[in-house]
């Protein structure tokens, strides 16, 4: 599955339009899409009215921790057309980050949700028009980020400050998601629109998508009825365009390069680590770090061996990695291991070098 987050801090730059005419587009190929909206404000669901006052179940029910309000990722779906769905928002997603503020995987939580998600070809991020929180959990979790950028003066100036935080998501986890730009509501009538273009092709170089989404009255009309561009009016500019940007990236969809931690993955020069921590109480241990995502799940779980003692073997290839033990949902230092590095949530992690 190819999870794209489509973000952008500024509004109006046809961020979910991008999201649901691109989804749309995708499954009109044949391809099982799923479209996540990440917004608090919902924009993608009402568009395709498939929003929270009709549904008992939104993205919060899939990310929050708190069991009374949890629910299964599959049963908060919804079907809006053959091979196209929708997570859909609410405004209770705003209240997400607070209520993960102290978990050290807290901007791992959508990519950890997604590793259970294998229905899909593609799941398309709709980010809210912030560089917050669930953005930063969008761009954990995505593969390919595109970023829409309209024909309005400025229109720069905020795309630093996304690609900064792609910077830092590479930064603390050795992983690099595709960062391509597209450019939205061009105006081919006039020389302002070419001139903008012309702006972004000189920033982007080939990180711009040759296709251009063109301003389209259709792209809106589409909204208010409920419905993408290409179920509302598949001849129309708006259709057309979108249609293009599907089909190329499908072709470019072999030439995303990997990752960091994918390349180095993808070698044979790895070594293997015995973990080892004494806990002759603990009913569950953990092994998280950097090298797995920071994901407690049954791949990480710790065999218990004799003495009180639990252990995990892993292959790991050349680098240095963060890590913890999750027990029985406490995090603990590896005692064993004398290198240790404060991290960004005021307490300590155990360093490794391979």
């Amino acid at each position: 599955m190819k999870a794209i987050a489509i973000a952008n801090q500024k509004g109006g730059c046809g961020k979910t339009t991008t999201t649901i005419n691109l989804g749309a587009a995708l499954a009109k190929n044949g391809k099982r899409v799923l479209v996540i909206d990440l917004d608090p404000q919902a924009h993608a669901s009402f568009a395709l009215r498939k929003d929270d006052r009709s549904l008992d179940s939104s993205a919060y029910n899939v990310l929050t921790e708190k069991p009374e309000k949890k629910h299964p990722f599959e049963s908060c779906i919804v079907h809006v057309s053959p091979g196209f769905d929708i997570l859909p928002s609410n405004a209770q997603l705003s209240t997400l980050e607070q209520e993960l503020i102290t978990r050290e995987d807290a901007v791992s939580v959508l990519r950890k949700a997604l590793s259970s998600c294998h229905s899909y070809d593609y799941t398309l991020i709709d980010c809210p028009p912030s560089l917050g929180f669930l953005t930063f959990n969008a761009l954990r979790a995505a593969d390919w980020v595109i970023i829409p950028i309209d024909m309005s003066p400025f229109t720069l100036v905020g795309v630093g400050k996304l690609l900064g935080m792609i910077d830092l998501v590479e930064k603390k986890t050795g992983r690099a998601p595709q960062v391509s730009a597209l450019a939205t509501l061009f105006d081919n009538r006039t020389k302002y629109s070419q001139s903008i273009l012309d702006e972004i092709e000189s920033f982007f170089g080939d990180g711009l998508f040759q296709t251009v989404i063109r301003h389209n009255v259709a792209l809106k009309r589409a909204v208010s009825e409920g419905t993408s561009v290409i179920s509302f009016d598949p001849i129309s500019n708006g259709a057309r365009d979108y249609v293009m940007l599907a089909n190329e990236i499908m072709r470019c969809e072999q030439s995303v390069p990997v990752s960091k931690q994918d390349e180095s993955e993808s070698g044979n020069d790895t070594k293997e680590v015995t973990f080892i921590i004494e806990a002759p109480a603990a009913s569950e241990i953990y092994l998280v770090g950097e090298f797995n995502d920071w994901v407690a799940d049954e791949g990480s779980r710790l065999q218990h061996a004799e003495n009180g003692f639990w252990e995990k073997r892993m292959e790991l290839p050349p680098g240095t990695y963060r890590y913890k033990f999750l027990v029985d949902g406490e995090w603990n230092i590896d005692h064993r291991n004398q290198n240790v590095e404060s991290n960004d949530f005021g307490s300590f992690d155990s360093i490794i070098r391979i």
